[in-house]
Formats: C-alpha cells, sequence, structure tokens
C-alpha cells in the first residue's frame, strides 16, 4: 500500500507540477515575444504562476489519502503562494533594481527564503492540523534542489535562440523539477495523507507543532 502511495504521488504530483510550469513558462515567454511592458508583463506572469499553483495543488490533492484538506483551501493556498513566489522572483528586475553587491548577497538569500517557504508555508496553513510542521523544511529542501533544473537551459540558449527551442528545453526543465519535488516529498505525504498517517484530522485540530 505504501509503496503504491508514493507511486501515485510522484506520478501526479509530477503531472500537476510540470503541466502548470509550462503553462507559466508559455505565458512568460509570449510575453517577451510580444514586448509586454511592465506592469502588464509582471501582472500577467504572477497569474499564471497562480495557475501553475493550482495545477500542483490538484495533482497533489489527488495524490492524498483519505486525510486530506479542504480542496478548496488546499488548491487556493497554493495557488496564492505559487503566484507570490513567482511576484517575488520578478520584482527586482521588473523594478529595474539597481543594488551594490554588498547589498544584494543578503537581500538574495532572505529573498530565497521567503521565496522557497511560500508553498510549504501556505500548504501547512491550509492542513490546519497537528504534528505536520514537518511538511515546511522538507518542501522548501525539495524545491530547492528541484529549482535548480531552471537553469539547465541558460548554457543552450541565448537571444538568438529560436522560441521553439527555448519554450522546449525549458518545458523539459520543468519536467525535471516537477519530478523532482514529487519525489523528495513523497515520504513525507505518505506520513501525513496515507492511510496510516500519525497526524491528527479534523476541523477541530487548529494547533500545530
Amino acid at each position: 500500500m505504501r509503496a503504491r502511495f508514493l507511486r501515485r504521488w510522484i506520478l501526479l504530483v509530477s503531472i500537476g507540477e510540470a503541466s502548470g510550469f509550462a503553462v507559466a513558462t508559455a505565458v512568460a515567454i509570449l510575453t517577451i515575444v510580444w514586448g509586454t511592458p511592465d506592469p502588464w508583463r509582471l501582472l500577467l506572469v504572477v497569474a499564471a504562476g497562480a495557475v501553475e499553483g493550482a495545477a500542483l495543488a490538484t495533482g497533489q490533492y489527488a495524490a492524498m489519502g483519505s486525510r486530506r484538506p479542504r480542496r478548496a483551501l488546499w488548491v487556493g493556498a497554493t495557488a496564492g503562494a505559487a503566484s507570490l513566489a513567482w511576484l517575488i522572483g520578478m520584482l527586482p528586475s521588473s523594478l529595474g533594481l539597481d543594488i551594490d553587491l554588498a547589498a544584494a548577497v543578503p537581500l538574495l538569500v532572505v529573498g530565497g527564503l521567503v521565496l522557497l517557504a511560500t508553498i510549504p508555508v501556505a500548504q501547512w496553513l491550509a492542513l490546519g492540523r497537528k504534528k505536520t510542521a514537518r511538511w515546511i523544511p522538507v518542501t522548501m529542501a525539495a524545491w530547492l534542489v528541484a529549482i535548480a533544473w531552471t537553469a539547465a537551459p541558460s548554457p543552450f540558449v541565448d537571444e538568438a535562440s529560436p522560441i521553439g527551442l527555448v519554450a522546449a528545453l525549458y518545458v523539459v526543465a520543468g519536467a525535471l523539477m516537477a519530478v523532482t519535488v514529487a519525489s523528495l516529498t513523497a515520504r513525507t505525504a505518505w506520513s501525513l495523507f496515507g492511510p496510516d498517517a500519525e497526524a491528527v484530522s479534523g476541523p477541530e485540530s487548529t494547533s500545530r507543532s
């Protein structure tokens, strides 16, 4: 039963995140092709980020066992957190901030930690159950490893690269990122959402540890 849950989690979460990231990537590329100015470019990509989050959450929800949170709360929280993560990632370039190196390093560290925490913290709050706080560090670590895939296409593309090639490479990178996140969170997902989960469920369980 455990192996079946793990396979199901990895498959469905991978499909959800990969498809959502493909949408976000397509929108980001199209705003470049169309020459969309800010703040409209930022708004479009942030909205696409919400689609990515909703797709991820839908895949996760479908893979869960009997201890599911409320669907609307889980999907809504994840979609909102994903849009916030895209906003954090794009805001410096959109605002054209000119920051010296001494200030850039701590800002990047803090910004990176906040970005990594957005989805895990939002999902933990949506769970509303005791003994689920481990979801935050596990998922943050999974995203830290997985997000490295999005840098993989960079050596192979430049301004002269065909848009189709750029899109294809980033879609593949997104798929690899999705499989990585799904795989690294599967065991913890089993402990929280599998039939033998130890976490206490119920709407009355609002305190957390």
